[in-house]
């Protein structure tokens, strides 16, 4: 999708609380303009994607950095935690001796239980981490954060995750998002085109999933690997089990199903009721083998904070 049809001003923002940083003007309030809420349905949604893509698009492993040595005292960072479920697991494979920080600007998504003598849990925004932790994590995990930043924001958001890294240190990525060249059905053409809007409104970045490495690059990133992978082109098969189809076209329905409000607010239907019409087509269009729907790709990515940097 063309770079200039996203550019109109931001409306709708999501804040979250507070964060004062050293030298930081403690008034100062986080913004992003992420559409989803933070319930309870969303935590369960969460989790069963988060799942999911790990076991397809990582081959079940967390950590998918092949050069990645982990020391005793190593510190391990991943922003925009969410539920935190990929940290919790993370706790179970590797030594305690690895120190494990999650942040978000929203805590109400937080574990309730978790190994607290593992893991910490802190309210601080990508754009903006504590000046104190330069040089401070030898690995960032981040996902999903296709709809929550734009442009410049990506770009403050790798800056930052850079800035924090230790030299030599490594950052690994999830995006994911619509392939919109592809064709679909009425329905689900109907919710995606809502989405750009969406998307278009808000100033967000709709195809991030392509050009990652790009703005890893841009932010001095070393070392940048990137795999794009279509998970599937819906309804015709694509290379998965069935129970892992079936969990698959669940995220996605429940994806629509939960960013009603903010698709509502885009003025693009004339009712809730034409809404949920939609969902219930689309949700009948994944039963048809034969019928074209648009597919999703997905991004792995990561990259290296070089050893020694050019000043």
């Amino acid at each position: 999708m063309d770079q200039d049809n996203c550019k109109d001003p931001g409306i709708l923002l999501r804040v979250g609380r507070p964060i004062p940083l050293p030298g930081q003007n403690t008034t100062q309030k986080i913004v992003t303009s992420y559409f989803l809420p933070s319930n309870e349905e969303e935590r369960k949604r969460l989790d069963m994607q988060n799942q999911f893509l790990t076991k397809v698009m990582f081959e079940g492993k967390l950590i998918c950095v092949p050069q990645l040595k982990l020391l005793p005292g190593d510190e391990i960072l991943e922003t925009a935690t969410g539920t935190g479920i990929w940290l919790v697991e993370l706790a179970k494979e590797i030594p305690s001796t690895i120190v494990l920080t999650g942040i978000d600007i929203e805590q109400r998504l937080f574990p309730v239980q978790h190994p607290e003598n593992r893991i910490t849990f802190l309210s601080h925004s990508v754009t903006h981490l504590p000046v104190s932790w330069s040089n401070k994590f030898k690995l960032v995990n981040q996902r999903l954060l296709f709809g929550a930043l734009t442009l410049e924001q990506w770009r403050m958001c790798f800056r930052e995750i850079y800035r924090v890294l230790e030299p030599g240190g490594w950052v690994q990525l999830l995006e994911g998002g619509p392939d919109v060249t592809t064709c679909s059905g009425p329905n689900m053409r109907s919710l995606l085109d809502s989405l750009l809007m969406l998307f278009r409104i808000r100033n967000l970045v709709p195809d991030v999933q392509y050009n990652i490495d790009k703005l890893l690059g841009e932010s001095g990133f070393i070392n940048v690997h990137k795999r794009t992978t279509a998970i599937p082109r819906l309804g015709q098969g694509a290379k998965l089990e069935y129970s892992e189809y079936e969990d698959y076209k669940k995220i996605v329905m429940t994806f629509f199903a939960t960013a009603k409000p903010s698709l509502l607010a885009t003025g693009r239907f004339e009712s809730e009721v034409e809404y949920d019409r939609l969902l219930k087509g689309m949700d009948d269009e994944w039963n048809i083998p034969s019928l074209a729907l648009s597919r999703w790709d997905w991004t792995v990515a990561y990259a290296q904070k070089p050893l020694e940097e050019n000043h």
